[in-house]
């Protein structure tokens, strides 16, 4: 069920707000009732329909027309639309979370090998540092979040390697995520799938030895975003699998998608009878199958 004045097409309208309206025919020299599906002339003004939104948008006829009619269907590039523009949404709110990754592991790969060429210094500093604000010589006696800072200079430096390479592998692999999930890849889309379950384990594990908001919350949000992919995604077979997605994208876009929501459009809109004049502004939709 819908949410009450919540309209269907809110991710078209939002990228509409933000893109701008994809409409065609603005520079024709005619229209014809051939054109309904696209435009609609009316009165001395045209209504051009925006192939994103199917909101109407309200232009003049051009006074130096660049072109005898509307372009034929096989010349017009339509934007994304319906389910698959949610997915764009979806996915690159994901290659978002990805780019925070990478900027936090990249941080700690810079401050373990900054540990690494300089721990001695560090060290001496932090104990100096310790001995300052406690007046006890030595931080060994210290407890709380300052002195488990002291356990960082007893780990060996082939560990720290180890950590800042990891580090390093992992922020580039959330990196190859980002990338992919962005431009809306399906190999990306398994990749970020088996990367986040195979770290469900660790984060168990980590919330066993202690329980706190940041780790509920990362638990929670990487089950979503693997529950998001396994299922809306359709991967490994799931929910119909590769075929059932290949059906979904020639269903939701392209022309099915165009004519499929050209029959759904309202009535003849009011602002189509009513008088003004009204440059580039979208008003209700008159009916594409024919003209008032």
């Amino acid at each position: 069920m819908r949410t009450a004045g919540r309209p269907p097409n809110r991710f078209e309208l939002i990228t509409c707000a933000w893109r701008g309206h994809v409409t065609v025919g603005t520079d024709a020299a005619r229209i014809t009732p051939e054109d309904a599906a696209l435009v609609v002339e009316q009165r001395g003004l045209r209504y051009h329909r925006c192939l994103r939104c199917d909101g109407y948008q309200v232009h003049r006829p051009p006074d130096d027309p660049s072109r005898p009619g509307v372009p034929p269907r096989d010349e017009i590039e339509l934007p994304l639309r319906g389910p698959l523009l949610r997915d764009r949404y979806v996915l690159r709110l994901i290659a978002l979370d990805r780019v925070v990754h990478v900027i936090v592991l990249t941080a700690v790969a810079v401050a373990i090998f900054a540990l690494i060429g300089h721990h001695r210094t560090l060290e001496k500093d932090y104990d100096q540092v310790m001995t300052d604000l406690s007046g006890i010589s030595g931080a060994g006696s210290l407890h709380g979040v300052l002195g488990s800072f002291r356990h960082v200079f007893t780990i060996s430096r082939s560990h720290l390697y180890w950590a800042g390479f990891i580090a390093i592998g992992y922020a580039a692999l959330e990196t190859v995520e980002a990338v992919g999930l962005w431009l809306t890849r399906r190999w990306a889309e398994y990749l970020t799938f088996v990367a986040t379950i195979l770290l469900l384990p660790i984060e168990l594990y980590e919330l066993s030895v202690k329980v706190s908001v940041l780790k509920l919350v990362t638990l929670a949000l990487n089950l979503l975003i693997a529950g998001y992919l396994l299922w809306a995604k359709r991967l490994f077979g799931v929910h119909g699998g590769y075929r059932a997605e290949r059906r979904r994208r020639e269903r939701d876009s392209g022309w099915p998608a165009i004519d499929a929501a050209t029959a759904a459009l309202a009535g003849p809109a009011g602002a189509a009878r009513g008088g003004g004049a009204a440059d580039d502004r979208s008003v209700e939709a008159p009916s594409a199958g024919r003209v008032p």
